[in-house]
């Protein structure tokens, strides 16, 4: 080796020893900037976050829970507040709601241990049969079917008892059958709708319509449901039909003109529930006869009474002509006349089917059959005649008459 390759060594020693010393220089600057980085990051920040949502969290279940025992207690203004003021912090906090933390410890107990011991498909079916076997348990235990609205002075109709207000509403149906006025009952409050709906009631009622042949109700699940699907004719009110037909009138002198009559007049069909039926023909316009009509003994020119049967939805029916005494004739005339009555009786029979009327169930009867059986008193014989006709006996329609049951005489027994 020569002096000169010396210092081409050296140099190159140099070289590999600086590169050496700035490796090391850069892995522990890199070491140093990493530690710096570590140290200067916030350790607990997740922690920080943490509890900070969870003191969120309980701040919007307190303001939730005041919320709910506000409206609880009918304070439903300030619980609307309290309730926004719980979403704005948390929006799905009713979801995140313990509710049994409203409750004591002892009753939080209780429930967990039953639910935990009763499986819940049977504790809903138990719970159901509850309710249904108690639909009156709040009225019966409190022995109020309603609640007054105001404050009053005077005594309440909720002060009396179940017993007392159910004989109440048999007396508003009556021996009338009033059953409208039971309906409209039901409709002021639940108390009165529970009450009208008692099957005592409309067990009574069904008895009252079809006696013997009442049978059972479960076909139709029940006594109301029964009477108001089963055919039964309306007794608070008349079946009533207009009829109308042209007569000629007389001739005149000239022979310009024929004259002619339209004439009008009403047949009345009134049903009494003890099974009288009454028949009137009459000219005159509804609001003066049907208070004739009002009770069965009622004894009027025109007018037919007897009884009908109903089976099914056809009702038959034998009446006879009203007797009437007439003051102005003179008693000689009348006497001829009388004797002359009594030679001879005639019988009605009449066959009658019920239907419905747009929404009105049973409303309507058609004619089937009505016929006249003369019997002469002196001979013993016997004429039938046939009265039925298709123009001259249209379809009675049924009208309700409030004065029927403006009053009742009766309860329903």
């Amino acid at each position: 080796m020569d002096d000169s390759s010396i210092p081409s060594l050296l140099s190159s020693d140099v070289q590999g020893n600086s590169n050496l010393d700035l490796e090391d220089e850069l892995s522990s600057f890199r070491s140093q900037w990493q530690q710096e980085i570590k140290s200067r990051s916030p350790r607990g920040q997740p922690g920080a976050t943490d509890s900070q949502n969870d003191y969120v969290l309980e701040q919007a279940k307190v303001l939730f829970l005041k919320g709910s025992q506000l409206e609880q207690s009918g304070r439903l203004y300030e619980a609307v507040e309290f309730y926004k003021r719980a979403t704005q912090l948390v929006p799905d906090i009713e979801f995140q709601v313990d509710f049994t933390s409203l409750h004591g410890p002892r009753e939080r107990q209780e429930s967990e241990s039953s639910i935990g011991s009763v499986d819940n498909e049977e504790l809903e079916d138990k719970l159901m049969e509850h309710l249904q076997s108690l639909q009156l348990s709040e009225d019966v235990n409190s022995r109020k079917s309603c609640h007054p609205e105001y404050d009053q002075r005077t005594t309440h109709i909720s002060v009396l008892p179940v017993e007392l207000l159910n004989y109440i509403l048999r007396w508003v149906v009556s021996v009338d059958l009033d059953m409208k006025s039971l309906e409209n009952f039901s409709e002021v409050c639940r108390g009165f709708y529970l009450a009208a709906r008692d099957e005592g009631i409309w067990r009574s009622a069904c008895q009252k319509v079809w006696g013997s042949n009442t049978g059972k109700c479960k076909k139709f699940g029940g006594w109301r449901n029964m009477y108001i699907q089963r055919p039964h004719l309306l007794y608070n009110g008349c079946y009533i039909s207009k009829l109308s037909y042209v007569r000629p009138g007389e001739k005149s002198l000239d022979n310009f003109y024929r004259p002619f009559h339209v004439v009008e007049y009403y047949r009345y069909v009134r049903f009494f529930p003890d099974g009288a039926v009454t028949i009137m023909t009459s000219p005159e316009d509804p609001p003066s006869v049907l208070p004739k009509l009002k009770h069965k003994y009622t004894k009027d020119t025109g007018m037919l009474t007897g009884v009908f049967k109903q089976i099914g939805d056809r009702v038959t029916a034998v009446l006879k002509r009203v007797k009437t005494k007439d003051q102005t004739i003179p008693y000689y005339k009348k006497h001829q006349r009388q004797r002359n009555n009594n030679d001879m009786e005639m019988t009605y029979y009449v066959e009658l089917e019920l239907s419905n009327v747009g929404k009105k169930s049973f409303a309507k009867l058609q004619w089937i059959d009505y016929s006249v059986t003369t019997k002469y008193m002196m001979t013993g014989q016997e004429n039938t005649c046939q009265l039925l006709d298709n123009k001259g006996y249209p379809d009675l329609i049924f009208s309700r008459v409030r004065s029927y049951t403006s009053s009742s005489e009766i309860p329903l027994l």
